[in-house]
C-alpha cells in the first residue's frame, strides 16, 4: 500500500516539530524529551521517512534522550586503529563510535608532503 503524499508530508513536519520540542525542554525534563523523540521516530517508522544521519546521532538509540555533550552525553576522540569519536549517553551508558575520515583539502596536492 502506498502512503500518500499529503500523509508523509505531515507526518515529516511533525516530526521536526516534535524533534525541536524535545530540544528545547531536554534541560528542563529529561524524560518529555525521550518521550517526544520516541514520538516522533514512530512517526518516521510508520510514515516510512528516513531521518538524515545527523539527526540519526543526535539520540540516544537505546534510551531516546537527545545527546547534549556535558548534559547527557561524553564525547571523546580516540585514535587507536583508526581516529574515531565516542559518544557515550550518561543517562543509559550506550556508547557509540563514529570512524572520522581525514579530509584532503583540493588546494593541496598529496605529493607535496614527501
Amino acid at each position: 500500500m502506498k502512503l500518500s503524499r499529503e500523509f508523509r508530508d505531515l507526518a515529516r513536519q511533525r516530526i521536526w516539530i516534535l524533534l525541536s520540542l524535545a530540544d528545547n525542554v531536554v534541560k528542563r525534563d529529561q524524560e518529555l524529551a525521550r518521550r517526544y523523540v520516541a514520538l516522533a521516530l514512530k512517526l518516521a517508522a510508520k510514515a516510512r521517512l528516513r531521518l538524515p544521519r545527523d539527526v540519526r546521532r543526535r539520540y540516544c538509540r537505546r534510551c531516546k534522550v537527545p545527546l547534549i555533550p556535558g548534559l547527557t552525553a561524553r564525547v571523546r576522540v580516540r585514535s587507536r586503529r583508526q581516529r574515531h569519536i565516542v559518544v557515550t549517553c550518561l543517562k543509559c551508558g550506550y556508547v557509540r563510535r563514529y570512524v572520522t575520515v581525514r579530509r584532503v583539502r583540493c588546494d593541496e596536492d598529496p605529493r607535496k608532503r614527501l
